[in-house]
């Protein structure tokens, strides 16, 4: 017999230790690239997309800002005389709360220490066309017993309508400085022939209000000289601006960076507040000046005239505003304050040397965690162009006797 061979021992392959250990790490490694991949390419796109929201933000912000500003003044500019006069009304007896100062297309207000500023824009509310009118005798006398004291004997009734809401521009002194004051009522019937009537019933016909008598500047001169003989010729008769339901807006930041709009209707004291875009941070606003009457704006500041002199002046609004994007980045991503760069071509109140142009700083420091947010500028310049065509009106010359 042949003795059968042993066979061999088959052992089980398998993994040491080592090599298990060895895995485990090379996955770990692969595991932790991957994550370090995945978290620079979401925070690069949080950012891209955190950059087009701003993008987007201020880029409405300022859309509807100008859009507003290029209505400013419509319907009161066309007198330019009644620029900057002051107004005063009766609305059930008591004076309105928020009723603006005076009569101008634009009041800017200035935010203090370099906060936002806030931007009013005032016009008619006329849907076709509002033109002033011009009160001829007998002229309005609130104490008077006849007519006089309810009727307005005018020019024109055209595009006057009942409810609307009429001031009454007086004429400066004459002679010697002083401006116009504006008084409002309310038409009380539908104009009949050349005359407009206020009784003493509704709101903003208070009994007595307007309560100065409407006559020609040079009634107060002396008679009977050449000197009167040529005022006359030259009188500064009362007039009436339509001014329809006066709308009354108003562009502001809130605390939690929203730009805000006010809308007021002045007629009938109501309003309604719509917060519009988000992450805007800082608003500054200029007027824009014709300080040499050659029809070329030549100075930028945020000083509101006090004059109609001075109203006369202002033929546009520059405006920026500053937008933050939403995304809040681990690392200080912003360093230094951002700048609105105003370019040399007219000063700018404020403005300071930033190479070789001008800039004006704006705050972003509106939290402690300011320097972890992404800024972007937007900016406009807005000719008022309701101011610009007025001013290019030339009255003709009365006519010698």
């Amino acid at each position: 017999m042949h003795a059968i061979p042993a066979q061999p021992v088959r052992r089980e392959a398998g993994f040491t230790l080592i090599e298990l250990m060895v895995g485990v790490v090379v996955g770990l490694l692969a595991t932790l690239v991957i994550s370090n991949v995945l978290s620079v390419a979401e925070g690069q796109r949080r950012s891209t997309t955190s950059g087009s929201d701003a993008q987007v933000t201020g880029g409405l912000a300022i859309y509807a800002l100008q859009r507003q500003l290029k209505m400013a003044g419509y319907g009161l500019s066309t007198e330019g005389s009644a620029l900057g006069c002051v107004l005063t009304g009766l609305f059930n007896g008591a004076a309105p709360p928020d009723l603006p100062p005076t009569l101008a297309p634009v009041i800017i207000t200035a935010g203090a220490g370099g906060a936002p500023d806030t931007v009013r824009i005032l016009s008619s509310s006329k849907a076709s066309f509002s033109l002033p009118t011009r009160v001829d005798p007998p002229y309005y006398d609130p104490i008077a017993l006849d007519s006089k004291r309810r009727e307005f004997v005018v020019v024109s009734t055209q595009g006057f309508e009942q409810g609307d809401l009429l001031a009454m521009v007086y004429p400066a002194p004459f002679p010697g400085p002083g401006e116009r004051a504006c008084q409002l009522f309310q038409i009380s019937a539908p104009p009949a022939g050349n005359i407009i009537s206020r009784l003493d019933a509704g709101s903003w016909n208070a009994a007595g209000f307007p309560n100065q008598a409407a006559v020609a500047s040079v009634w107060n001169l002396p008679q009977g000289n050449a000197a009167t003989s040529a005022a006359v010729r030259q009188a500064a008769p009362p007039f009436l601006v339509n001014l329809g339901a006066f709308t009354d807006i108003t562009f502001s930041l809130t605390p939690d960076f929203k730009l805000r709009q006010v809308q007021r209707n002045i007629r009938d004291q109501n309003a309604t507040t719509r917060d519009l875009q988000p992450n805007i941070v800082a608003m500054r606003a200029f007027y824009g000046k014709d300080t040499n009457g050659d029809d070329v704006v030549d100075s930028f500041d945020a000083v509101t005239p006090a004059s109609n002199a001075g109203w006369g002046q202002v033929r546009a609004v520059r405006i920026a505003v500053l937008a933050r994007s939403g995304q809040y980045e681990k690392d200080e991503v912003t360093t230094t304050m951002p700048s609105w760069d105003v370019g040399t071509f007219a000063p700018v109140a404020g403005s300071v040397s930033c190479g070789s142009s001008k800039c004006v700083e704006l705050k972003a420091d509106v939290s402690s965690d300011w320097k972890h947010y992404r800024y972007k500028v937007f900016e406009t310049l807005v000719p008022l162009r309701n101011q610009v065509w007025q001013s290019d009106f030339r009255a003709a010359p009365a006519s010698q006797p």
